[in-house]
């Protein structure tokens, strides 16, 4: 049985994990210098990739609550592995993603998919609402407080009161998980921090569940 931790989102400082192994994000200053061209074939034909970005869209869809029909963005989209798993359960999907070329995979899967920056999504996509918004394995390339408070607008300004808000993401540390969850909830959301083998490093899977106050 998989073992699951759900936390309200406390801010007390203290260590908790950290992950020992670097990932790319880590040590690369953004993720056009990671996703090349190469890279982004590479990981469009990838089975072990798209299997795991599928699980996390299947875990993802527990959370949402939405009735089908529903519009979601799904930021960080890649070449659509996610989108497709929403898609196949009733959901119209817009995706969103940095590298032009996870886009045009993407518009390969006839998805409405559109280039552009998390940290600009009121301007992405002003006067427009999604009824839920979506993020996998793609917010831990953001670092910086300022900007992750500006992707946390961006989403208020898209979703109405009490939609909700998934993201996964790979921080690097417990206390990285919880203050990116502050900056969220300091942004005009609430909700909790939702862990998946949290005493397996290898296996750890966190999730901010949240809604729009």
């Amino acid at each position: 049985m998989k073992k699951i931790q759900r936390k309200k989102i406390k801010f007390k400082k203290n260590k908790g994990w950290t992950v020992k192994n670097n990932r790319p994000e880590e040590s690369l200053e953004n993720p056009y210098i990671y996703y090349t061209n190469e890279e982004v074939n590479k990981y469009a034909r990838s089975g072990g990739m798209r299997r795991a970005q599928e699980k996390i869209a299947y875990r993802v869809l527990e959370f949402l609550e939405l009735k089908k029909g529903s519009s979601l963005l799904d930021i960080g989209s890649g070449p659509g592995y996610t989108a497709e798993i929403y898609r196949s359960k009733g959901y119209k999907v817009t995706c969103l993603d940095l590298i032009p070329k996870m886009i045009e995979k993407a518009k390969e899967r006839k998805f409405e998919a559109v280039v552009g920056d998390m940290k600009n999504i009121q301007g992405l996509f002003a006067g427009k609402k999604f009824d839920g918004v979506v993020s996998v394995s793609a917010l831990q390339w953001i670092k910086n407080k300022q900007e992750i408070k500006k992707v946390a607008e961006g989403i208020y300004s898209i979703l109405d009161k009490n939609k909700p808000l998934i993201i996964q993401f790979y921080p690097k540390s417990e206390q990285e998980l919880k203050e990116t969850a502050k900056v969220f909830i300091q942004n005009g959301f609430h909700g909790e921090i939702i862990t998946d083998y949290p005493d397996i490093p290898k296996n750890r899977t966190v999730y901010l569940v949240m809604k729009r106050n």
